[in-house]
């Protein structure tokens, strides 16, 4: 994903252990952009409660998601491709870059997935640290695209604490994808970002 900062992070040094924090709700935020104090542009994600501005990816970042869309949505079949969308999960939402969906709700936003990717360029740690939030929404498969170490962390089996099985792919590997649809070459994903392998290239 791009870069998130928490929006309060000016006054960090104000916060002392026993500060009192206002976490919002979804229904908040959808408070907050009916009044306009968010616009409906606005990218941010609410993790525990608390809003988290998004910045915008990077050339190498926003390469390899077009990549990624290309190849799924070309074989989604009756599944639905989604890039940067809400994904509801405990705590708030989150804006993968991209889920695969078996049969999204029409009248409100997923709650989990098929298919979980984020690209990191600049935010493995962030994106690490959302694996056991999305085993607890009982994502299938989370992969962490990481374009610093030239290599995709594939997360399967999801259990309440984190997920079962976690294997790396790297260059020459495929990755086997969900629901029958054809593997992805790790050498292409990475080189459509211009990752070269002395680095994550630009973005």
């Amino acid at each position: 994903m791009s870069g998130a900062r928490a929006s309060d992070t000016l006054l960090r040094p104000m916060l002392s252990a026993d500060t009192q924090v206002h976490r919002l709700s979804y229904e908040d935020v959808l408070r907050m952009v009916e009044v306009g104090v968010l616009r409906d542009e606005d990218r941010v994600e609410l993790v525990d409660g608390v809003l988290l501005d998004m910045s915008p990816p990077g050339a190498a970042h926003s390469a390899m998601v077009a990549c990624l869309t290309r190849h799924f949505a070309a074989n989604a079949g009756q599944r639905e491709v989604r890039v940067q969308d809400l994904l509801l999960v405990e705590g708030g939402f989150v804006m993968p870059d991209l889920m695969l969906l078996e049969r999204p709700p029409r009248d409100q936003h997923p709650s989990t997935a098929l298919l979980v990717v984020e690209v990191a360029v600049t935010t493995q740690r962030h994106d690490a640290a959302k694996a056991r939030r999305y085993a607890g929404s009982r994502v299938g498969e989370y992969w962490i695209v990481d374009a610093v170490a030239r290599q995709v962390r594939v997360h399967r089996r999801p259990m309440a604490d984190g997920y079962e099985l976690v294997a790396t792919h790297r260059d020459g590997d495929s990755i086997r994808s969900p629901g029958g649809i054809p593997a992805v070459d790790v050498g292409e994903l990475l080189a459509s970002g211009g990752i070269a392998p002395g680095g994550p290239g630009h973005g």
